[in-house]
């Protein structure tokens, strides 16, 4: 049927029909800052590979992220703590410890920023010697042991003063079990906002903290995250952790998974969240230092088909310069 030329699509692209039909970009609020802590006095030391983020020790963080806060009116901010590898062992005890770094950053964020909406990431990869984020036990990854820690952590973090915890292990009942333990001791309104789709993912290497093994194992982390092959099984992941009564899911990475976001989200009654990962900044960022794109367009179009795909929150290193891409707003 040829249709040209009563219909005519570019009627419809002139620049103000253009503004009146155009989705809304995420507004600040849709977005959580993953922000990282280290140990000392007086630090802000920049990521290398990931330029405009960087380490904080506890006594500087508060100021710095109330100005990004306050500046750019994001939703909140995720914490993960930098330690020592000299601090890590077989069943990551540190990560549970009261006066853990993570711990006395959140607790820091809260006495200094009482609304602030915190969520403490919730894994052992950077608390192991073996740098997995579940325990080795007899040379297997031992899923309910793993457990048992990783609701140590959870009470750690909820009695710091987080807003919710973010399990990231993909520990198999991970979100029913911190689920009872929060509301055994009576953190009935701490939610939980769970890695329930992690991928076995290329994009995690510029991750800012070393996550590489201080003791060698032969096992591989594809033994407990989602295969990229296999999204049936990575949709039925996040079904069951909303089944088992968590607040908020979370995909990670984004941008290589739109497609599963996007099932997801048509499936689950829950809001959904993407991990817009440490790779994915990295790349677009290496295209912007070489002069092959405008910083503004490419990083909106990034997260704009983040949003498109389904996501209602977005966790992203992009976050804490939303005044700047956006500013041709």
């Amino acid at each position: 049927m040829n249709i040209f030329p009563q219909i005519r699509m570019r009627r419809n692209k002139q620049r103000n029909i253009r503004h009146l039909t155009e989705q809304e970009y995420p507004s600040p609020q849709k977005f959580i800052w993953p922000v990282f802590v280290i140990e000392g006095s007086k630090i802000i030391k920049p990521i290398e590979s990931l330029p405009g983020q960087f380490y904080y020790s506890v006594d500087v963080l508060a100021k710095e992220v109330n100005m990004v806060c306050d500046t750019t009116g994001i939703g909140g901010v995720m914490i993960f703590g930098v330690i020592e590898n000299k601090l890590r062992d077989d069943k990551g005890a540190y990560s549970f410890n009261k006066e853990g770094l993570a711990q006395r950053a959140i607790r820091e964020l809260r006495n200094k920023i009482p609304n602030l909406t915190i969520f403490g990431d919730i894994g052992l990869t950077g608390y192991t010697k073996s740098g997995h984020a579940q325990i080795i036990k007899n040379n297997k990854f031992d899923n309910d042991e793993s457990l048992e820690i990783i609701k140590k952590i959870s009470i750690s973090h909820a009695n710091a003063g987080a807003t919710g915890v973010a399990p990231s292990g993909m520990i198999d009942g991970q979100v029913k079990e911190i689920r009872n333990e929060l509301d055994k001791q009576n953190f009935n309104d701490i939610l939980i906002l769970s890695y329930s789709t992690k991928f076995n993912s290329n994009l995690y290497r510029t991750f800012p903290f070393d996550i590489s093994a201080t003791e060698r194992s032969a096992l591989d982390r594809g033994d407990y995250l989602e295969s990229y092959r296999v999204p049936k099984s990575a949709i039925r992941e996040s079904l069951i952790d909303e089944q088992e009564g968590a607040d908020i899911l979370i995909v990670k990475p984004a941008l290589f998974y739109l497609d599963i976001i996007q099932k997801i989200a048509e499936k689950t009654s829950l809001p959904l969240a993407a991990y817009n990962v440490s790779g994915e900044y990295a790349m677009i960022n290496a295209m912007i230092e070489k002069g092959y794109a405008e910083k503004s367009g490419l990083v909106k179009e990034s997260l704009c088909s983040i949003y498109r795909a389904g996501a209602d929150i977005i966790i992203s290193y992009w976050a804490n310069q939303y005044n700047d891409i956006f500013k041709k707003l």
